[in-house]
C-alpha cells in the first residue's frame, strides 16, 4: 500500500511538472509573439513564467527526492561497506526530513505569512501565494522521504540509489 501511495504521488508530480512546463512554453511563445509581431509585449507573461518556474522547480525537487534521483555522492556510497552504507542512508534520510520540516515547512509558513500583504507588480497577486510552494513542497518531500525510509528499512540491504550516468 505504501508503495502504491508513493508511486501515485510521483506520477502526479511528474504529470503536474510536465503540465507546468507546457504552460511555460505557451507563455513564452505568447510573449515572443506579442513582442515581435504585435509590437506590444504582454507584460503578465514574464511574471507568470517566473512564478511557474519557481513552482515547477520545487515540485520537481520533491519528485527527485521521491525517486532518490537528487544529487548525491555515489562514489562515497560505493566505497562504504554495506553496514555503514545502510547507516549512511538512514542518517541522510533523517537529515532530509529535518530540512523539509524545519527549513522548508516552518520557514515557508513564515515566508507565506510575512508576504501575504505584498503584491506582485504586474499580476497584483499576494506574494504569499508564490511562497506557498515552500510548505507544499516540504509536505511532499516529507511524505516521499518517509516512504523511502520505511521501504529501505523493510527491504533491507540497499535502497534504489541514483544511477550513474555515463
Amino acid at each position: 500500500m505504501l508503495t502504491k501511495l508513493k508511486t501515485s504521488l510521483e506520477r502526479a508530480l511528474a504529470a503536474l511538472t510536465s503540465f507546468m512546463l507546457a504552460v511555460m512554453v505557451c507563455l513564452m511563445l505568447w510573449q515572443v509573439f506579442t513582442r515581435y509581431v504585435l509590437q506590444t509585449p504582454a507584460l503578465f507573461t514574464e511574471e507568470m513564467l517566473r512564478f511557474t518556474m519557481i513552482w515547477m522547480a520545487l515540485l520537481g525537487s520533491a519528485y527527485c527526492f521521491g525517486r532518490r534521483k537528487h544529487l548525491s555522492l555515489v562514489f562515497v556510497l560505493e566505497a562504504l561497506p554495506p553496514a555503514k552504507r545502510r547507516l549512511f542512508f538512514i542518517i541522510n534520510d533523517v537529515i532530509v526530513l529535518c530540512f523539509a520540516f524545519f527549513i522548508l515547512f516552518l520557514g515557508g509558513i513564515r515566508a507565506v505569512e510575512s508576504t501575504m500583504q505584498q503584491f506582485s507588480p504586474i499580476l497584483r497577486i499576494p506574494m504569499g501565494y508564490v511562497y506557498l510552494i515552500l510548505p507544499i513542497t516540504a509536505v511532499l518531500i516529507f511524505i516521499l522521504q518517509s516512504l523511502n525510509t520505511i521501504e529501505f528499512i523493510r527491504h533491507g540491504d540497499k535502497p534504489q540509489a541514483p544511477q550513474k550516468t555515463s
